[in-house]
């Protein structure tokens, strides 16, 4: 699937909350400095990218409703974020023989569900994200005269290539964030899921055949180095 700048995939706010809740433990143990590195402050009417809407303060609380699931908080990003977004995602994870890229399977829609969510974690990586985009959109318009969501490929490298490696410590923590949040959410997908061979929890018709050789060549070697014995029967165990 070829981005399209102008009309972006988008999914429903059910599939990115059970995205957000999946990323959520691992993403906390992405960030790899408490000190935050965001530059000069970008003042609201300069933003080629529009001004995200204030995110609500509104979380879950204790006790959701499980069987009818209502977001508290609405999405913030505006339309020129998310396509920023959206691009910058299929650098990350574009599509290949084996899957499809990023945008295709909705995580833009994703990233705008994190950044507006109102919890600590979230809204810290809202200023570094918003503010990264900002960036990458205002290089982009300096140096190719055109908006990084319609920047060609190599347009878009030599953009991202320029931040991930550079002088500038917020650039390249915003870069490493964003790639962070965007591989989480693509592999918490079915796409992501069949791409690295995950099966899952898959129903067996008939009789439990016990597990496969490569699986009991595993385990013996485990317990093993754990100087444990092998039980009888594995299968039943």
């Amino acid at each position: 699937m070829t981005f399209d700048p102008d009309n972006p995939f988008r999914v429903d706010r059910r599939t990115t909350i059970k995205w957000l809740a999946a990323t959520m433990a691992a993403a906390y143990t992405g960030c790899s400095s408490d000190e935050k590195y965001l530059g000069d402050e970008i003042p609201p009417a300069r933003r080629l990218l529009g001004v995200a809407a204030q995110p609500a303060n509104i979380p879950y609380g204790t006790d959701p409703d499980r069987m009818i699931p209502v977001v508290p908080w609405s999405r913030t990003m505006t339309d020129a974020q998310l396509r920023a977004t959206a691009a910058l995602c299929d650098l990350v994870l574009p599509e290949d023989d084996r899957s499809p890229s990023a945008n295709a399977v909705g995580v833009p829609d994703f990233i705008d569900e994190w950044v507006s969510a109102p919890y600590a974690q979230q809204q810290e990586d809202r200023e570094l994200i918003l503010d990264g985009l900002e960036r990458l959109e205002q290089q982009s318009r300096q140096r190719f005269d055109v908006s990084f969501a319609f920047a060609s490929v190599q347009q878009k490298t030599e953009l991202v290539d320029s931040i991930a490696g550079g002088p500038e410590p917020d650039q390249a923590e915003f870069f490493k964030r964003f790639r962070y949040l965007t591989v989480g959410a693509f592999y918490t997908t079915e796409a992501g899921a069949r791409d690295i061979g995950y099966i899952g929890n898959v129903p067996i018709a008939g009789e439990y055949p016990g597990p496969s050789d490569e699986a009991m060549a595993h385990l013996a070697g485990v317990l093993q180095q754990l100087g444990l014995p092998l039980p009888a029967n594995p299968a039943s165990a």
